[in-house]
């Protein structure tokens, strides 16, 4: 191989600014001692300092001509008079092929302008293996007939490694250490891509821990942080090596089984979970039980992808705590011959959507100082019989699973901006009304424009709209949130920040967060009276209120004494039925007409 390093062929350039130096203050510079151009030699020097490999390549003849540097990557030494076949000997076997098949291109397809490739060697000095990149294309004048290329190549081996480490950083669960929703997904979309060509069996276990909630409302969210990190090594020791054991999020797990036997089936990897985590948990001084309520579906007969076999998982957990928690069940959608809830439910979350037969109640929001409701909640319902109604909590996760929480989403604000007009059109003043925004619906991409959307549709003025998320949807994705935030507002929606407190981790990313309202939580808010814990995380709040001049709401206010305490210490406004139950739209104007009869009587 000839060495390019004493034979660059490079043009020198014209002199540097003409053929005289600029002028300067005080005087003008003396004209060089020599002709100044770039040196013939300057392209060899700065390829060794950069440590590129140059080439020379032709493709008819496979010849080839590089520098020193360009054997020295591939493991030679520098000095060795390699041919293309000592180069491409080097590259890992899985990568030759499509290496040789690139350098065949650059002859036959006269359509390639350029190569561009990245590949691994084993060096023979050092056994290491590495990552390459070669970049070329063809040297001017070169055409069809006779095609001549000229290149570089370079090591990429440590940003290759720096890519595959922060992959890893975000796939994995920063809490547990265990495989996160997106490396859950890749490995066992691998795992069954291998039960699919060897028509092979496996098992998905979905888990969800029992009373894993009051640990975070007592004791914090340090301890219940603690507890998790503990569930996650008990399931580990609980499965085999080539068993997944991740964590979906919450106090939610998964353990995939691939190739389950008789001796090691799906039942009793259950049964040791379920009798691992009955045992008590230490953090501390304090000793914590929980128990697991499982859900397991079976590939291939619940399911031929992840989600699927996700979806049928969970319902079996759903069933299986349905049935008094600390458990596991086999996914059936057909349950002791019974329909099964969830799909009941969806169907009628459909009729309601198709037939306009969904229900808002609207709960008021009252100003701590004057006693005048100065926003209203708007609360979703779903009618099942007369006087009878099903709260969100047991419809939304079912909204969500079935992809109807967008058309929820859609029927909710439009309703609110037909009603809000509806009130303007009846003489009452123009007053904010809250919606609460699903954690799926805030995630869509899009969401922004669609939310404007539908505003514009509805002719409601965006400065009558506020938008209510969970302080645990705002915290997933921070940057994303805070973006879609910043945008909402600047069309004048406002943003409130709902069970703020639940989450106690997130008081230093508070101030970032482009938000108008805090609600505190109502399980401090309710427990103020009893346990100072509570009334310690509401002083909080409110102090942080204060200094960044959020108003905070309490929430879920039932009694004088815990509205006394939270007006006492600068609450802004209150929510509960301490003042009003949830309204139907016509005795909410009822309650307003009352209200501004009062305040015209008191004046």
């Amino acid at each position: 191989m000839r060495d390019l390093t004493n034979q660059a062929r490079v043009p020198g350039s014209p002199p540097l600014g003409g053929t005289a130096f600029a002028q300067q203050e005080g005087g003008t510079r003396p004209p060089p001692s020599h002709a100044f151009k770039l040196r013939d030699d300057i392209l060899p020097l700065a390829a060794t300092l950069a440590t590129l490999g140059l080439w020379e390549f032709e493709p008819a003849s496979g010849a080839l001509a590089g520098n020193g540097t360009l054997n020295r990557l591939h493991g030679l030494p520098a000095d060795h008079d390699a041919r293309t076949e000592d180069l491409l000997a080097r590259i890992h076997p899985e990568d030759r092929g499509r290496v040789e098949a690139a350098l065949a291109a650059l002859e036959h397809d006269h359509e390639v302008a350029r190569l561009d490739i990245e590949y691994r060697v084993l060096r023979q000095d050092d056994g290491a293996l590495r990552w390459l990149r070669a970049s070329g294309a063809p040297l001017a004048g070169s055409g069809p007939g006779f095609r001549h290329f000229v290149g570089i190549t370079l090591d990429v081996t440590d940003g290759k490694l720096a890519e595959q480490q922060l992959r890893v950083v975000w796939q994995r669960d920063p809490l547990t250490g265990l495989p996160g929703r997106g490396l859950l997904y890749e490995y066992c979309s691998h795992l069954l891509a291998m039960a699919h060509r060897t028509h092979s069996s496996g098992a998905m276990l979905f888990i969800d821990l029992d009373r894993f909630k009051p640990i975070n409302d007592t004791h914090g969210h340090g301890v219940g942080d603690l507890v998790l990190q503990q569930v996650a090594k008990r399931l580990l020791a609980c499965v085999r090596q080539e068993d997944i054991v991740g964590r979906l999020g919450g106090d939610e797990f998964v353990v995939a089984i691939p190739h389950p036997d008789d001796r090691y089936g799906p039942a009793t990897v259950a049964k040791h979970i379920i009798r691992s985590l009955g045992e008590p948990f230490h953090v501390a001084n304090l000793q914590l039980h929980l128990s697991a309520s499982i859900g397991i579906s079976l590939y291939p007969r619940h399911g031929s992808d992840l989600d699927s076999l996700l979806k049928a998982a969970d319902h079996a957990m759903y069933m299986a705590k349905q049935g008094g928690s600390n458990r596991y069940r086999f996914f059936n959608p057909i349950d002791e011959g019974s329909e099964d809830r969830d799909m009941q439910i969806e169907s009628l979350l459909r009729q309601a959507l198709d037939n306009d037969g969904l229900q808002l109640l609207y709960q008021p929001v009252i100003d701590m100082q004057t006693g005048m409701t100065v926003c209203v909640e708007a609360l979703l319902r779903l009618p099942l019989a007369v006087g009878e109604v099903l709260a969100p909590d047991a419809f939304l996760p079912v909204a969500e699973s079935s992809g109807l929480i967008n058309r929820l989403g859609d029927w909710v604000l439009s309703e609110v901006g037909r009603q809000h007009a509806h009130w303007c059109l009846a003489g009452l003043p123009g007053m904010p009304i809250c919606v609460n925004i699903a954690p799926q619906q805030f995630r869509q991409r899009g969401f922004v424009g669609h939310l404007m959307d539908s505003l514009n549709r509805s002719g409601m003025d965006p400065r009558f709209l506020q938008i209510e998320l969970k302080e645990s949807t705002v915290l997933e994705g921070v940057p994303d949130s805070v973006a879609a935030l910043r945008q909402i507002r600047q069309f004048g929606v406002q943003v409130a920040l709902d069970d703020f407190g639940s989450g106690f981790s997130s008081i230093g990313l508070l101030s970032s967060l482009p938000v108008d309202t805090l609600k505190i939580d109502q399980v401090f808010v309710q427990s103020i009276a009893q346990d100072p814990q509570s009334r310690a995380i509401a002083d909080t709040v409110l102090a942080l209120g204060r200094s960044l001049r959020l108003k905070v709401v309490g929430e879920g206010i039932e009694s004088e004494a815990v509205f006394s305490y939270l007006h006492d210490r600068g609450c802004n406004q209150a929510q509960g039925y301490y003042f009003s139950k949830p309204l139907s739209a016509g005795e909410f104007e009822q309650w307003r007409r009352q209200e501004q009869s009062h305040a015209e009587s008191v004046h």
